[in-house]
């Protein structure tokens, strides 16, 4: 007869769902390789984050990571070194470049601005670029706050009693989970 582990089956599941495994893998990598030029990286990272972008704009953003992951850039030293050498204003993968750095810094994904109603606004490039850096201010602060409440507590210890294997991870990230799960 067979023995099924069923807390090892869920957990293995919602962590091949989320591609937890994929997120270690770069987690680890970012420190051992130069991400301007390893083409493993960058084809993990681009395929756990998406990243649809051409060659040129790759290149970019890959050299930029490379020169910051070694310090502590800050979200609008990115976003603006990224506005400036593209022309766009890159809120989504300029907090994924951060928390790749950082992992206690939280992921800008349309489903977390959505979920924490917030949303770039303004007439210029420039006002633009000064909302993302203020909107992430704010989610800076959410994130703290929260984690300091009883439900973000809750939240943590369901995360780490339902995925002992991840524990390793950021309550941020774990935050970003649950942020990014909660769909409309």
């Amino acid at each position: 007869m067979i023995n099924i582990d069923a807390k090892k089956v869920i957990e293995t599941r919602i962590a091949e769902s989320m591609g937890f495994d994929k997120y270690k893998q770069i987690m680890e990598m970012v420190r051992k390789t130069d991400v301007s030029s390893d083409p493993d990286f960058q084809r993990t990272f681009n395929g756990f984050y998406r990243v649809r972008r051409n060659a040129e704009w790759r290149k970019t953003y890959y050299d930029l990571f490379e020169s910051v992951k070694g310090s502590n850039p800050s979200f609008e030293y990115i976003i603006r070194t990224m506005y400036e050498a593209t022309g766009n204003i890159e809120a989504s993968f300029s907090s994924k470049m951060l928390a790749t750095i950082n992992p206690d810094m939280p992921i800008w994904d349309r489903y977390v601005v959505q979920n924490l109603c917030l949303n770039i606004k303004g007439k210029t490039k420039e006002d633009q670029l000064k909302c993302a850096v203020d909107l992430y201010d704010q989610m800076l602060s959410w994130y703290a706050n929260f984690l300091q409440t009883e439900n973000g507590r809750d939240c943590i210890v369901e995360f780490d009693r339902t995925l002992p294997g991840y524990v390793w991870m950021s309550d941020v990230k774990k935050i970003d989970f649950y942020l990014w799960s909660i769909r409309d």
